[in-house]
């Protein structure tokens, strides 16, 4: 599970940067995933610390990039929209 962990937290930090806002936000669930298979196997081995802590990093930052990049592309667009009117 700590593996997967860090595979998911991977591929939401990826699908962050995406342009397409649907696949940042299913990327946002994977990060969501990862985050939750990492706390279960922190509880299952407390000697898997290190790959946890790595899967658990991946997934919170991919997470968060993942749900903050589609709010700030779309605050982005409307303020060149007034500031072009």
């Amino acid at each position: 599970m700590d593996i997967l962990s860090i595979v998911l937290g991977a591929l939401s930090l990826v699908t962050s940067f995406t342009p397409l806002i649907w696949l940042q936000v299913i990327g946002g669930f994977v990060g969501i995933a990862g985050i939750v298979l990492a706390r279960r196997a922190k509880k299952a081995d407390y000697r898997k610390s290190l790959t946890t802590a790595i899967g658990m990093l991946c997934s919170v930052t991919g997470t968060l990039l993942c749900f903050l990049a589609p709010v700030l592309s779309l605050v982005s667009n409307v303020a060149l929209l007034v500031m072009t009117q």
